[in-house]
């Protein structure tokens, strides 16, 4: 019996003897994989931050548009009419509701905010430009009746890059849609 349990012993080593050192990963691989993954991950950290500012004209848009038609479905529904306003020189956006006892005969353009009501206000993100039918005024209005129908036009929001998106405003109808420009 002790021979044959020698014998497999020879055989084993044998076997094996080719694999002895083999057993894991030597450093030097195991560090080299670990750079691989650090350059993987900074190269995927630099593509997020780049998608970040069109994240952000994105969103500010949405919340235009959304502004607006609340604008539009509230003048209708409570019969007043709603201004949507940007300041560019206080760096907001506001949006106003003329009183419910307010005929439109005694609207003067001077006191279109002070009798007004003011629902909301934005403010404008530092790196993003917004401008009314692409005006340079200080003050741009954009108004919405009670029947439906606004005063009409386009909103541009353009960042640094060059990204703009237009929201348009039908005189009409009223209907808000956004398209981004080609």
């Amino acid at each position: 019996m002790q021979h044959v349990a020698q014998k497999r012993i020879k055989t084993y080593r044998v076997k094996y003897a080719g694999q002895a050192g083999r057993g894991g990963f030597t450093l030097i691989e195991l560090i080299i994989v670990l750079v691989i993954i650090g350059i993987a991950s900074g190269l995927v950290g630099i593509m997020i931050g780049r998608g970040s500012s069109g994240l952000e004209i994105k969103t500010f848009t949405k919340e235009v548009s959304s502004i607006l038609r609340y604008a539009r479905n509230h003048a209708v529904s409570e019969k007043r009419n709603y201004c949507f306003v940007i300041h560019k020189e206080d760096g907001e956006i506001r949006l106003y509701a003329d009183p419910a006892e307010k005929n439109d005969s005694e609207e003067n353009d001077e006191d279109k905010e002070e009798g007004a009501h003011p629902l909301m206000s934005r403010p404008l993100p530092d790196d993003i430009l917004v401008s009314i039918n692409e005006s340079n005024e200080d003050v741009q209005d954009m108004e919405f009746f009670p029947y439906g129908n606004s005063s009409g036009g386009s909103i541009k929001i353009e960042n640094e890059k060059g990204t703009a998106f237009y929201i348009h405003v039908n005189r009409i109808t009223g209907k808000i849609e956004v398209e981004k420009d080609e």
